[in-house]
This record gives C-alpha cells, structure tokens and sequence, in this order.
C-alpha cells in the first residue's frame, strides 16, 4: 500500500516532468523537419484524450497539452490520423497539397519520421557533451579486486588486475563491466587483462544472479566475483554502526582486523563475514597516526545468487567513492557524448533481443509506472539523478521507436524502404493489415509492461 502512495505522491510529478520533455523533444523533432519541407502540421499535441489546454498559431497549428500524459502526436495536413500512416480520403485544394505530407517526395518523409528518434537521440548527445566539458566525464578504474573462490578466481584473475576487454567488448572503466554483467547473464565471457607489463586472456563463467534492490527492484546479472579495488577508507557510516560506536570517523584508514591485512575495501567483508557478535580488534590510522578499537560486527542476513540465506557480520561502513574524471575540449566531449549513447543504444538492442528469445525474462519489460518509480528514485540523487534519467529514457524512447514495428516510426521507415526498393508503395490493404499487427503488438507490450508494473508495484 505505501508503494501505491508514494507513487502518487513522489513518483508521478517527476514521471510527468520527465516524460513531457521527452515527448515534447520527439514531437518536436518531426515538426521540426516537417517545416523544412514545406509540410504544415494541423496538430501538436502532448498527449491523448481530451484537449486541458491549447493555442492556435499564426500558421494554424494547434499547440496543445492534453489528458492523459503518456505519449504525444503530430498531426500533419492530409493524413487519416495522428499515426501519419496512410493518406485521409478528404480531398485537398492544390494549395493544400502543397502542404501535405503525402504529397512530398519519399525522402522528405522518411527525414520527417526519422526527425522524432533523432531529436532523442540528439539531446541526450548535447546534454552529455556539455556535461563533460564543464564537469568532466566520470569513470571508476577498471582496476578489480578479486573474491576468494568467485568466478574470476577461478579464471586465474587477481586482485590488482586491469580488465581490458571483456566478452569482446573493450573496457576502459568498471562500469563497462557491469555493462556486460548485465548483458550476458551467466553466459561465459572472454576477459583479457592486464597484470604488470603482461597482457593475459581466459574466460569467466559467471554465476547467475538475482536480487532485490532497497526500491524493491529485481536485479538480474551474472555474477563475477569481482569488485572495484578501492583503498580500505571510510567513506560513510551507516545508522547503527558498530564502526562508528567504537570510534571509527569517516576518513580513516582501515589497517588490521585481528592481525590481518585490510588491502583493499571488498577484503572486510571476507575478513568479518564469519564473524557476526564476535569482537574484533580493528587497527586503523587517523591522522597519519596508528590506533586500535574493538567493534562488534553485527550481524545482518543476507541471500546469495542461489537464494540460500545466510547471517553475516557487518561494520555498516561506506567506501570513498573511487570515481576519476576525464577532460575534454569541444570535440572530445562530443565524441565522449556519441560514445555514451552509443553504448546505451547497444545496450536496449541486444536487452530487446534477450528478451524476444527468451534468453532475458519478460518481466524485465517495464512500462509507464517503472518509468514513474524510476523517476522517483531518480530524484533522492537531486537533479543530477534526474538528469541522468532524462539521458538514459530519451535514448530509450528514441530506439524503441526506431524498432520496425508498425505504428512506431521504424515500421513507417520499414515501409518506405520497400516504397525505395520496389518503386511503389505497399498496398492499403496490406499497409491496414500491417497497421493492425502493429497495434496489436504495441498494445499487448503495453498490456505485459503494465502486468509487470502493477506487480512490481504491489510487492
């Protein structure tokens, strides 16, 4: 219940915002390019339903914000309806057609369609490129720690190793590692890195792994035993820290725990997992000064990748953020910005392709209420958590349309590439039939989406 609240409540209003933007830009993008051809647009309208409020331009376009904010349409001079699929049958004036988008040449059309995902596509690239030049582009090391006994251990990695490449993508940060955790499941993956001067390959079988995060999203991966190679300070303390009651000050640097090395952040838990309500002598420097402090880890119950459940000891410490920057001028931020999104790109596609063979489960396909949940987590990291948002759903919304599905802005492009081949376009009747099909996978995505959301919802 508390769930459904704080999705009016907290979620909805960023959901709006966020989603406003972005369909403004995408409906923005066809009427844009529209206007260089010469096409008048009777409607735009941000959207479905009934019209809340509007204005009519001095071009007769009616601007519009309507009902039910899940979408939004252009309507342009001589179609049948806002899908700009198929010609009305109303007849036009000579003038008319001038301003028709039926009338235009194929490519004139094909620009205007392709203008919606490209205008996506294209603020996400700006925003990003200013974000780099003016703050830089942050990054973690690709620099791992490896776990005793995990799948990287098993594959003869080390603590201290530089991943390289992994399942054939190049890394050069560790969040292209998680990239590929995500991806590829528990697919095995081949890893080349880096150890001293030498450059090492093998492969990694990952272990399939499923959680739920602290907003009760189910999070899917392939486990690889393996984690940043952060410096054993402390970076946050948590509520009822047994750290903190002993002592320990945010900035201290983790020496001992009863008489064994702390090398790096990851090596605490392998230290005092066993170790829940036992006392630990714990010898850190303050200061550039050594000093010792007994904690007493408590102890917390947790869940690995097979489900088995588990008590484990805790200090409830944070790590420094191991974050680095990289800095650019116009261009490399440009080319940083297109490689950001690139990424993203690749990324949905090959997502989508799991899940249409079933490789990926479906409940992973969300719809607007995880779009509105998400927006709200989005917002407990400020603006920046939302900006990122932002980024991330316009790419989403820019590639989801590219898609060659009828109805989306790739099935009109799908068409008018066999209008191109073929030197005629498709029938109306095959044209309504695929209009149909098109309709009706939209809305049985929209159905499955929704299940998901309503479940994810009520959990």
């Amino acid at each position: 219940m508390q769930s459904v609240i704080s999705l009016f409540t907290t979620y909805l209003p960023y959901f709006i915002l966020v989603l406003t933007l972005l369909v403004f830009i995408h409906e923005f993008g066809h009427y844009w390019v529209a206007r260089r051809f010469g096409i008048h647009a009777e409607v735009f309208s941000i959207g479905f339903g009934p019209e809340l409020f509007g204005w009519t331009d001095r071009r007769g376009t009616r601007w519009k914000v309507s009902a039910i904010p899940l979408g939004g349409y252009v309507k342009f001079l001589g179609d049948s309806d806002a899908t700009s699929a198929t010609p009305s049958d109303v007849p036009l004036s000579e003038e008319q057609k001038r301003g028709a988008f039926f009338s235009k040449p194929l490519y004139a059309r094909a620009a205007v369609v392709l203008g919606g995902p490209a205008a996506n596509l294209l603020f996400a690239v700006v925003v990003l490129t200013i974000v780099f030049l003016v703050a830089g582009e942050p990054y973690s090391p690709a620099t791992v720690a490896v776990q005793v006994d995990g799948p990287a251990a098993k594959a003869g990695l080390r603590t201290g190793d530089e991943i390289v490449r992994l399942a054939d993508r190049k890394v050069d940060r560790y969040e292209d590692i998680m990239g590929s955790q995500f991806l590829y499941l528990a697919k095995p993956m081949a890893v080349e890195y880096r150890r001293g001067g030498q450059l090492l390959h093998g492969e990694i079988i990952p272990q399939f792994c499923e959680r739920t995060d602290r907003y009760n999203n189910t999070l899917r991966y392939g486990e690889l035993g393996m984690d940043q190679l952060i410096r054993p300070v402390v970076g946050g303390l948590l509520p009822n820290s047994p750290a903190e009651a002993a002592g320990l000050k945010v900035g201290d640097l983790l020496l001992e725990i009863d008489g064994k090395p702390v090398e790096y952040f990851s090596r605490i838990p392998e230290l005092i997992g066993a170790r829940a309500g036992q006392p630990m002598v714990v010898k850190y420097a303050r200061d550039g000064q050594s000093a010792e402090t007994t904690i007493v880890p408590v102890a917390d119950k947790v869940a690995d990748c097979a489900g088995k459940e588990r008590i484990v000891g805790r200090l409830r410490v944070r790590p420094v953020a191991n974050m680095e920057r990289r800095h650019y001028g116009v261009l490399g931020a440009m080319g940083a910005g297109v490689g950001a999104v690139w990424d993203m790109t690749t990324m949905f596609y090959t997502s989508m392709g799991q899940i249409l063979t079933a490789s990926r489960p479906i409940d992973e396909l969300g719809g607007p209420i995880r779009i509105a949940k998400a927006a709200g987590e989005a917002s407990h990291a400020g603006w920046g958590g939302i900006l990122n948002l932002m980024i991330a759903l316009s790419v989403v919304l820019g590639v989801f349309n590219l898609l060659p599905v009828p109805m989306l802005d790739g099935g009109h492009l799908a068409m008018y590439l066999y209008e191109a081949i073929r030197g005629k376009p498709l029938s109306l009747r095959v044209q309504e039939l695929g209009l149909r099909v098109g309709f009706a996978l939209v809305i049985g995505m929209a159905l499955i989406a929704t299940f998901n959301d309503i479940t994810l919802l009520l959990r």
